[in-house]
């Protein structure tokens, strides 16, 4: 006969489900929401369709209407970013799983209709209710598991969180050195028409050559080529902004500098940086909380495999020949005789040694990547120094030195074309510099902000744009 499953009384559920009766996950969202307050200084929002959710897009269209800062980027990103939303929910099916582990099984109601084999007799009926005594006792274990897989759950939010705020400072970072590339190429293209028409005027007056005259006009062709390749550049780099943000619509039409900033003030200090990333490490402490996780999980495992099932019910029964109706106990017990545990207990023990073997893992990895970063750091510091000191105003003294020649006819057009290459590449090379150094600043951010970063600096936009200029040749 069946059985109906009935976890324990009312009092007991009571006693069992007052420590988490909340389907809500505000809670959890606003702890998250102070970590990543406490890490960043920028605030996030969990737009349901409230006031203050109203009151945050305002605040999205205010800072859209000013030139984007790199903070008021990285600030609309975490507050518009819908796909960063739809990583909220994740606390809230975290949150569901905990209540979900303190509710009791729904009974289940049993009734059988047994006809006799001697013909003309009624039907006789029967009711059965059958709880799982055991199962009760599993709660509280149960919960511990929930609760703890709840922590990971927020640990996770901000680590997401984190890592998005990073990503959209590189797509602006890699926008605004595409735009400074723009200005560059512009420059050389207003320089290579004066160029061309000087060229004009004293080929027309029998002055200069007509291969001197035709390499000016392939300087101009190539500036042009140059230029159109970095607007290009600046389209491609500008999606990426808006993709980041989380921008549509009238939102898309936002203005931004066109220079990256100089570097200028104290560097970043890098004093410690192991020791305080590994300290700050959202990833460790992500680590930890799994195996919290599963040391809980653990203790479910071996008390539900050493534990065997026990039901106890009731029930009634009613025989129509005497007319009468019986009752009794009703007892289940679960014997271990094929499946003793013995696996999964020894699964989840492999669980718990893989977890710490991961977490040591990622220890080496933070401070590899501390270490990495500091060097790069410093380098790319140095290199933006050295460009602005030195390289820059020498090759600009070359260029102004080799003009004068050129006009004193003391030298020639390739010389002078020579120079007007090699100050271009200087500059491309110094936009790349300061590109490369506040990327690394994102990324050393980001690691102290506790998350391990991905990869490298994000080069994409002005190295391509170098690339084809340098294999082009002018």
């Amino acid at each position: 006969m069946r059985k109906i499953k009935i976890i324990t009384s009312v009092a007991l559920s009571g006693a069992i489900l007052g420590g988490c009766t909340t389907l809500s996950a505000e809670q959890a969202f606003e702890d998250v929401a102070l970590t990543i307050e406490e890490r960043t200084g920028q605030r996030i929002d969990w737009d349901q369709g409230t006031d203050d959710d109203l009151a945050a897009r305002a605040a999205v269209d205010m800072l859209l209407s000013r030139p984007l800062t790199l903070k008021s980027a990285t600030q609309i990103a975490l507050m518009n970013n819908r796909g960063l939303q739809s990583t909220y929910t994740e606390l809230g099916i975290a949150q569901a799983g905990l209540v979900q582990a303190g509710l009791l099984k729904n009974p289940v109601f049993d009734v059988s209709i047994i006809d006799p084999v001697e013909g003309g007799l009624p039907a006789n009926l029967a009711f059965g209710v059958v709880f799982q005594f055991i199962d009760a006792l599993y709660i509280p274990l149960r919960r511990r598991v929930a609760a703890s897989k709840l922590e990971e759950a927020k640990i996770g939010v901000a680590s997401q969180v984190i890592d998005h705020a990073a990503a959209a400072q590189s797509a602006y970072i890699d926008y605004v050195a595409a735009r400074q590339l723009v200005e560059l190429f512009r420059q050389v293209e207003n320089s290579a028409r004066a160029s061309l028409e000087a060229a004009k005027a004293l080929r027309e007056a029998g002055n200069t050559t007509e291969l001197d005259f035709e390499t000016q006009q392939s300087l101009l062709t190539e500036a042009k080529l140059e230029l159109a390749q970095a607007e290009a550049l600046v389209v491609e780099g500008r999606e990426k902004v808006n993709l980041a943000l989380g921008l549509t619509g009238d939102q898309t039409r936002w203005s931004a500098a066109s220079r990256l900033p100089s570097i200028s003030g104290v560097p970043a200090s890098t004093r410690q940086i192991e020791k305080r990333a590994v300290e700050k490490s959202l990833d460790l402490e992500a680590g930890r909380q799994r195996l919290i996780t599963l040391a809980h999980q653990y203790g479910v495992d071996t008390a539900t495999s050493i534990i065997p099932d026990l039901e106890i019910g009731l029930e009634v029964e009613r025989e129509e020949a005497e007319k009468e109706w019986s009752r009794g106990p009703t007892f289940g017990l679960v014997l271990p005789i094929f499946d003793q545990g013995r696996a999964k207990r020894a699964a989840a023990e492999m669980q718990i040694r893989k977890a710490q073997d991961m977490y040591w893992d990622m220890a080496v990895q933070i401070r590899s990547s501390a270490r990495a970063i500091r060097a790069r750091l410093k380098m790319a510091r140095q290199q933006v120094n050295y460009y602005n000191r030195a390289i820059l105003p020498q090759s600009a003294k070359i260029l102004k030195a080799t003009q004068l020649n050129y006009n004193a006819m003391q030298s020639g057009v390739f010389r002078l074309l020579l120079a007007k290459r090699s100050q271009v590449q200087a500059g491309q090379r110094y936009i790349q510099a300061l590109q490369a150094y506040w990327q690394t600043i994102v990324q050393y951010k980001q690691l102290m902000n506790g998350r391990l970063p991905s990869g490298g600096a994000q080069m994409g936009s002005v190295q391509t744009a170098s690339a084809g200029a340098e294999s082009g040749g002018h």
